[in-house]
């Protein structure tokens, strides 16, 4: 198992996954002084109603507005005026207003709690026996108000040894959604009800239990922090004035090669990652192998596909890229080598925690991914930082 770095580059804060060979597996931004809102359940006010955009503008305060989807509203017929409750879901990008839904949802370590609806469903990557596991131990725990809610098991309480965790998060969360209702109705207008965890929680909250074993940080503020919503024997505060945490990690080294647009493989072959406006293409190049003999060539070509289509799943979740991506494997002739290829490519894929598909390969042997945009991309956050360098 590997674990997580929290520490300071180029003057801001970083969460690095690290895998057990002190390879980054995912980079998340915490610039200091940063508030995030998304989570947040607030009175809101309707501003208005636009119709040819299927949606409507809510204020939450004298100055800040949210556009609400009709697709996220229970009851649609929403008039300028009315008063709701609404839950911030999507940060502001560049121009576009922070989204938001009625349907107010609750996301802890463990569960995700739904206000509407009722029962409980299963993470897709918790296995058979986890399952199992969970829904006996459900069935036996006394939690009231249970079924009044919709709820969704985590990958991490998959993890859990003792349930009670479990249970005790699933609580609390009935518990404030019994308060929101019972009381929401006579809170002024826009009112915040609920405040989300701060986002540095929110992150490692995010990374499955299985993936780290420990959270190492040289920040006592985030220290803290963090020991105010996690285990306490899961964190350790390093403190050597003589080798920082990011030098003993190499953590600016790692920034930089996740921002370079040319990724090595083992095999001499490399990827060329090119993020564009409508999607992300990456192309793999076998390097010198074009030079070689038919037989061995084969072998070489098979050998970089694989060695790229695990590290493109890698760069995926490294670099936060989302949307449509094309990858441009190098041709193979035998159709049973692209075959493997691509069932080796879904399976690496398919670990990703973020909602990622193998569409398919085209005709002209280009391979079509889609990833689930849930925040900005590492390139984005580094466009000043890069411009000034």
């Amino acid at each position: 198992m590997g674990r997580i770095i929290i520490s300071e580059v180029w003057d801001k804060l970083f969460l690095f996954l690290m895998d057990d060979q002190d390879h980054p597996q995912f980079i998340k931004a915490l610039p200091a002084g940063q508030i995030n809102t998304v989570g947040n359940i607030y009175v809101g006010k309707v501003s208005q109603v636009v119709p040819g955009i299927s949606g409507a503008f809510i204020s939450i305060s004298s100055s800040e507005k949210v556009f609400l989807p009709f697709s996220e509203c229970d009851e649609p017929d929403l008039h300028q005026g009315d008063e709701l409750l609404v839950q911030i879901k999507t940060p502001a990008i560049k121009t576009k207003l922070p989204g938001a839904s009625a349907k107010l949802c609750l996301t802890g370590r463990y569960c995700v709690c739904h206000l509407n609806g009722h029962g409980i469903a299963y993470s897709k990557k918790l296995s058979f026996e986890q399952t199992k596991e969970l829904k006996q131990a459900l069935a036996q725990a006394d939690i009231p108000g249970k079924k009044n809610y919709q709820f969704t098991i985590r990958t991490n309480a998959g993890m859990l040894t003792d349930m009670e965790p479990l249970f005790q998060e699933m609580k609390q969360f009935i518990q404030i959604l019994e308060d929101l209702q019972q009381n929401g109705c006579h809170r002024t207008i826009y009112s915040c009800l609920y405040r989300t965890k701060p986002e540095m929680v929110k992150a490692v909250n995010d990374i499955p239990l299985n993936q780290y074993d420990g959270i190492v940080t040289d920040f006592p503020a985030v220290y803290e922090e963090l020991s105010e919503f996690l285990p306490p024997e899961s964190l350790r505060l390093y403190q050597d004035p003589l080798l920082p945490l990011a030098k003993l990690y190499s953590l600016e080294t790692h920034l930089k090669q996740a921002l370079a647009k040319t990724v090595w493989l083992p095999s001499g072959g490399y990827l060329v990652i090119e993020p564009t406006e409508a999607m992300t293409v990456i192309d793999v190049n076998s390097g010198k192998g074009s030079n070689l003999k038919n037989a061995v060539k084969h072998n070489l070509y098979l050998k970089t596909n694989l060695e790229a289509a695990k590290e493109i799943a890698r760069q995926l979740r490294l670099r936060n890229l989302s949307g449509m991506i094309m990858v441009d494997f190098i041709n193979m002739e035998q159709e049973e080598d692209n075959q493997k290829l691509l069932s080796r490519f879904d399976e690496w894929l398919s670990a990703d925690p973020v909602k990622t598909r193998l569409v398919d390969m085209t005709a002209l042997g280009i391979v079509e991914i889609t990833r689930k945009k849930e925040s900005s991309p590492l390139s984005d956050v580094f466009k000043k930082d890069q411009k000034e360098r």
